[in-house]
């Protein structure tokens, strides 16, 4: 009987590991990545005290309209971009950010495998206009990119948080980055490098958001999610 019940538990057992790597799985192919639990926001540079932590949007929001001027100084609005097709938009920190010169690269080098399938590429930043202009010169950008001025796109997509003083002050020891210089605003504020894949209506279809600057939406993912904006 006792080995009955043993067999029995381990069947159970085995069953309830299988749903769980299914909920996984299942969470995985939802398209929304978002990681936030067991966080050390402070190593990221997040301010917590008196402030809110960002949080991002989600799958099945409502992607907020925005416009602003991109690196050849043209008016840009997201609705007219919509107009043409789905979009990927994504954030980034700034040209001073070594992560971030790695994946603008990437995304260069990738580009024709989004743009193909009829889908737009735009970059928010918050660095002003001559380093967003260096910026595109470094890579050879040729999609957009767009420096948000007022700090209003960021802010939409709840992506924008402060920096803290500790942490602005070890950017500005260690690669003399002074983030209220380069983004020209009496505070330090900076977005999560979070990707959000936006279909023609204007809902966010897939949405990557991680507090740890170094987890960035990977290509596969974007390929893997762009089916659901087309």
């Amino acid at each position: 009987m006792r080995t009955w019940n043993l067999k029995h538990h381990l069947k159970i057992t085995m069953k309830t590991m299988h749903f769980l790597f299914f909920l996984i799985a299942m969470s995985l192919i939802s398209g929304t990545y978002t990681n936030g639990q067991g966080i050390d926001y402070k190593k990221y540079g997040i301010e917590t005290i008196e402030k809110q932590i960002p949080e991002g949007l989600k799958t099945g929001d409502t992607a907020p309209a925005f416009s602003g001027y991109d690196q050849k100084g043209t008016f840009t609005e997201s609705r007219k971009i919509l107009e043409k097709g789905p979009m990927v938009l994504f954030f980034y920190r700034g040209n001073w950010c070594p992560v971030c010169n790695r994946y603008l690269k990437n995304y260069q080098d990738s580009l024709s495998i989004i743009t193909d399938q009829g889908v737009s590429v735009v970059a928010i930043t918050p660095e002003s206009i001559e380093y967003v202009e260096t910026t595109v010169k470094m890579h050879n950008l040729s999609f957009t990119v767009i420096y948000d001025c007022m700090e209003k796109i960021m802010a939409d997509y709840k992506v924008m948080f402060s920096v803290t003083e500790e942490y602005q002050k070890k950017l500005l020891s260690s690669t003399s980055t002074d983030l209220i210089k380069i983004n020209g605003h009496p505070e330090a504020h900076l977005p999560v490098p979070a990707t959000y894949i936006i279909n023609s209506q204007g809902i966010i279809v897939a949405a990557w958001f991680d507090p740890d600057y170094r987890k960035r939406a990977p290509v596969k993912w974007m390929l893997q999610n762009l089916a659901k904006a087309l």
